[in-house]
């Protein structure tokens, strides 16, 4: 026959592993994949429009295949992969998804040289560190409640180019910087 255990540790326990209140506020999934795939199409917009010198003159064909994402709480969905053919070469921008810690979306651009990543990050951030807003420890074992955020500025989003290491810093996506990772990836 068992004896009765008090239950208090585990009360507390139980308790401990309840989200927290902020964790229970409902998220529109539908629109989160909806505003990603509006974004990857402003990327897109932005890469036809600098490379529109080469495309009207036929020097670069620029085409699209769907591609099948999987993410969690998205479900699977159907996003564009954008193909750049100069000469030969093949340089893809394949979309990774919208569920990253610290992004809120990411494309690898993929050559027969390299590959690389454009982030999808706040403006003002110019590398990971940036993206950390605070640190909570749990003391005792006891989770901490998460605090207001210190920066209650709404996030501006844009698209920047992933620095090689060690530097990985968010580099500013321009004409020239466009062009200079293409042809990196390229092995041009």
């Amino acid at each position: 026959m068992r004896t009765r255990v008090d239950n208090k540790n585990f009360d507390e326990f139980v308790r401990r592993q309840q989200p927290f209140s902020a964790e229970k506020e409902t998220i529109d999934w539908d629109r989160q994949r909806k505003e990603w795939l509006r974004y990857l199409d402003e990327l897109y917009n932005m890469i036809e429009s600098f490379l529109s010198k080469y495309t009207s003159a036929g020097q670069i064909r620029i085409a699209y295949q769907d591609v099948i994402l999987d993410e969690e709480n998205l479900g699977s969905y159907t996003a564009r992969k954008m193909i750049l053919r100069i000469g030969r070469q093949e340089v893809f921008l394949l979309p990774v998804g919208t569920l990253l810690i610290g992004a809120k979306g990411r494309v690898d651009i993929i050559g027969p040289g390299a590959r690389a990543q454009m982030l999808l990050v706040d403006k003002r951030a110019s590398w990971a560190g940036d993206l950390i807003v605070s640190v909570e420890i749990a003391a005792g074992g006891r989770p901490v409640a998460p605090s207001e955020s210190p920066r209650k500025q709404e996030i501006e989003w844009e698209w920047r180019i992933l620095s090689r290491p060690p530097e990985r810093r968010f580099v500013e996506i321009t004409q020239q910087n466009l062009f200079d990772l293409i042809m990196e990836v390229a092995n041009g």
